[in-house]
């Protein structure tokens, strides 16, 4: 049953135009940067005296801003994804649909999210010409790579988890949309808040709350189970919050 809503899904997104505007945009958007950041990089080096060129990490200037970029991008696209999966058929009451057929609240869920994440999937494809031409200007340096993909996934899963469940809150997508830009920009600034606060237990707590101080962990390759533990954590609370809020009609 997942599945057959997994593929209904996916060809919903595929059958309008949002899937393509998305890819395309955010195809274009994140090889601008690229380009800006290999371009900044390039003629850092050839201002910088011989001798200091090799203190100039490629990785950190390149690789590891261009995936803090991609991260801070999802902030409009995922909610962009999301704010429609379960508001809108609410709206139109297309959902009752599913309560008619053998169908569980927590499938409809997974099948969003899973359809959403693909979308996600589908746009960091279009990144992977990026190591290509990396390696095409003569640099091998890979080794965060790996752990950049990794941290936008994982957080691409929190955002997606989160603003699903904004999307159950509300039978309007703007408002849907916008609760959840607002939850994700919530996550960043509680870890902003801890770095500020000089009680040190009150900083520990916000600092982990927030989703910022994981992202950066994973993203420099300091992948620990604290942060796996997190993301668990977050992704399967708010996947039970959307079941819970789906279930608000046998109420």
């Amino acid at each position: 049953m997942i599945w057959t809503l997994f593929k209904k899904e996916v060809n919903s997104y595929f059958s309008s135009p949002l899937a393509y505007v998305l890819i395309g945009l955010f195809s274009l958007i994140s090889g601008v940067m690229f380009f800006n950041l290999l371009v900044s990089y390039t003629d850092g080096i050839q201002a910088l005296p011989q001798d200091y060129t090799q203190t100039v990490s490629f990785v950190e200037e390149v690789v590891l801003r261009l995936f803090a970029n991609i991260n801070f991008l999802f902030l409009v696209f995922i909610p962009l994804m999301t704010m429609k999966l379960l508001s809108e058929e609410r709206r139109q009451e297309t959902i009752d649909l599913y309560w008619m057929a053998p169908v569980k609240e927590w499938h409809v869920v997974v099948a969003k999210a899973a359809s959403a994440l693909m979308i996600v999937l589908a746009m960091l494809l279009m990144t992977g010409i990026f190591p290509l031409i990396i390696y095409g200007v003569g640099v091998r340096d890979f080794s965060l790579l790996g752990t950049a993909y990794l941290s936008v996934i994982l957080n691409a899963c929190a955002y997606i988890s989160l603003g699903l469940f904004c999307s159950s809150l509300s039978n309007n997508q703007i408002i849907s949309g916008l609760l959840s830009i607002l939850g994700i920009m919530f996550l960043w600034m509680i870890t902003w808040g801890g770095t500020l606060n000089s009680n040190y237990l009150v900083s520990e707590v916000f600092t982990y709350i927030g989703i910022t101080s994981h992202f950066e962990r994973v993203l420099k390759g300091l992948v620990g189970t604290q942060d796996m533990i997190y993301y668990a954590t977050f992704i399967l609370t708010f996947g039970f919050l959307s079941v819970k809020s789906l279930g608000r009609r046998n109420w």
